[in-house]
């Protein structure tokens, strides 16, 4: 049985992370963690998260009271609580699903460093259709990115801190890896409250190719998340990426 620890209950992905795990049956919510001093410490998790029903889970600030307890954490956040809560799964030998953006390049390091310990996914974004665009994308880089220019454009909500997006960073990627010499521009666009839209544009003299991946809410990234815990649960130290855990070959 999967049993997790939330970072960041109250966040708009902490919320809905916390609602998938209750809904699974063989998934258990053994610790919610809030940053230090926060106003809802204490508070039971199914009541803050809207579950409409105490869990007997209570929000806590210090994440060494509960990590034991958990075989995974899940961990939305920002990047320097994300370093810290990586020290700590690194201590105890726990599996990490790490969606937080925003990274340094320095920073992705040290997951990847970690993984030698413990098992880590690490994903800029978790749904499961933006994991088969990136394979499509993989796919005509292949075939005809030499001759396209390539453009990703890609639109989230006015609060989100990082652009480019994680998503876009990962697409790129993904793109270079066929076409190492090839500028892959990206545009970003912040505004409203648009949960996540990417679309590429593959632009060949007299046609025009565009994929385009919209987000109608931010709950598939939190069901995959949960689908990622799930995954480690039997899966040795290393670093692995949404792919491995949707089977995408």
């Amino acid at each position: 049985m999967l049993k997790a620890v939330v970072i960041g209950p109250r966040g708009k992905m902490g919320r809905l992370i916390v609602k998938s795990l209750y809904e699974r049956k063989n998934a258990q919510i053994v610790g919610a963690v809030a940053p230090k001093g926060a106003d809802y410490v204490g508070k039971d998790v199914g009541l803050l998260c809207g579950l409409g029903k105490e869990i007997n889970v209570k929000v806590t600030d210090d994440i060494e009271s509960v990590i034991e307890q958990c075989n995974s954490i899940i961990d939305f956040t920002f990047p320097a609580v994300s370093l810290e809560v990586l020290k700590h799964a690194v201590s105890h030998k726990k599996a990490l699903v790490c969606g937080t953006t925003g990274f340094k390049r320095e920073e992705k390091e040290e997951f990847i460093k970690a993984s030698q310990e413990i098992p880590i996914v690490f994903a800029g974004n978790t749904s499961l259709l933006i994991n088969h665009v990136y394979k499509v994308l993989e796919y005509l880089a292949q075939n005809v990115g030499n001759y396209a220019d390539i453009d990703i454009i890609e639109m989230h909500e006015r609060f989100k801190k990082d652009a480019p997006s994680g998503t876009s960073l990962e697409m790129r990627e993904v793109l270079k890896k066929a076409l190492p010499d090839k500028n892959v521009n990206i545009h970003s666009i912040r505004g409203g409250d648009v949960p996540s839209t990417h679309k590429i544009i593959f632009n060949l003299l007299g046609e025009r190719l565009e994929i385009t991946h919209h987000a109608t809410n931010f709950q598939c990234f939190a069901d995959g998340a949960v689908q990622a815990a799930e995954y480690l649960l039997s899966k040795k130290n290393g670093f692995y990426t949404m792919k491995e855990v949707f089977g995408i070959f």
